[in-house]
């Protein structure tokens, strides 16, 4: 019922088809004007022509230039017949010639040309012009990263509330609750504690997997400890200057100092935080110093709006396995102030 649209292959080749006559057409006679020595395509024809009985060879030297004497002699039908088939040759040549020199150039220049660089042209074309399976394939995969990447996000929620729901945080009460901030009172812990050089994330990374080493009984004797949350993370102070930051595990409620086992070496130390008052500041979101900062500087507004005199140095609480996504994990920065 309706004619199929020529595609753009068909309409492309069309084009430089056109354009591959036309410009045959100026450097045939181009070359008849200024170049009157044959070319090697031209005496191979006739060549051809001399075997070839019926073929008569194009004449050479002046004599191309000079007319058909018999085209003058008294008009007879042997005489046009013979006209319409040097036409005819003649026509037949150029056609062959402008064809093999057409695909001469089109095989030089696709050779030039890489896969990723015939890609890349393609995607260029608009969508309607794009082969059907191509665009199915492109969506196909966008929807499969879509789909991956939304079961990737799911499969970390569900990670996060499992790991979440069954880690044992330490009790505290809150307050007050004043919008992101909140004013709580913890019980006393016990924290398992080392100290590490270096800058913020490293230090917490490092410390990380010392206290790992000891509550999995990597490196001591006994039974393992359950993971708890939240890592805490402070600057630690000796002789009255900052010698890194101390990293800190929370201990099990039903662990006292004599029940947990002895870390081994000088680099774990087992403390107990006596129940204290903070103000707390809780926000999501992969943890940098820019954003920490931000939050920080909000806590320390509170604390003067509401004139809470603060104790020691920010302490970080960090609640999140390092798999859990930005937007899903809970940081938070806590200041002890006086009761």
């Amino acid at each position: 019922m309706f004619r199929d649209r020529p595609s753009t292959y068909e309409q492309v080749a069309s084009a430089l088809g056109a354009l591959s006559e036309r410009i045959g057409e100026l450097e045939g006679q181009v070359a008849e004007r200024f170049d009157p020595t044959p070319s090697a395509s031209e005496r191979a024809r006739r060549a051809i022509g001399r075997v070839i009985p019926g073929v008569a060879p194009e004449p050479t030297g002046l004599s191309r230039y000079l007319p058909h004497l018999s085209d003058y002699w008294p008009d007879d039908a042997g005489r046009r017949a013979r006209r319409q088939v040097r036409a005819l040759q003649d026509a037949g040549g150029d056609l062959a010639h402008g064809a093999e020199d057409y695909f001469d150039s089109a095989r030089r220049h696709l050779a030039g040309w890489s896969a990723p660089a015939i890609a890349s042209l393609r995607s260029r074309l608009p969508a309607r012009y794009q082969p059907e399976p191509d665009r199915r394939n492109r969506e196909l995969t966008a929807l499969l990263i879509a789909g991956g990447a939304i079961a990737a996000v799911g499969a970390a929620y569900y990670i996060t509330k499992k790991v979440n729901e069954h880690s044992e945080e330490p009790d505290y009460e809150v307050v007050r609750s004043d919008g992101a901030v909140e004013i709580r009172d913890y019980d006393s812990m016990i924290v398992a504690e080392t100290v590490k050089s270096g800058y913020h994330e490293k230090a917490r990374r490092l410390g990380f997997m010392t206290l790992a080493d000891y509550i999995f009984a990597k490196n001591r004797p006994g039974k393992r400890i359950k993971m708890t949350t939240p890592v805490l993370q402070q600057l630690a102070e000796g002789e009255g200057r900052s010698k890194g930051w101390a990293v800190r595990f929370v201990m099990p409620k039903k662990f006292t100092l004599a029940s947990l086992p002895e870390p081994a070496g000088q680099d774990v130390h087992l403390k107990e935080i006596p129940a204290r008052r903070v103000a707390a500041i809780r926000f999501s979101g992969n943890f940098t110093a820019t954003l920490a900062s931000k939050h920080l500087m909000t806590l320390y507004n509170y604390l003067a709006d509401n004139n809470l005199k603060q104790h020691g140095d920010p302490e970080y609480a960090f609640y999140n396995p390092p798999w859990t996504p930005g937007f899903l994990k809970r940081n938070e920065i806590l200041i002890e102030i006086e009761r």
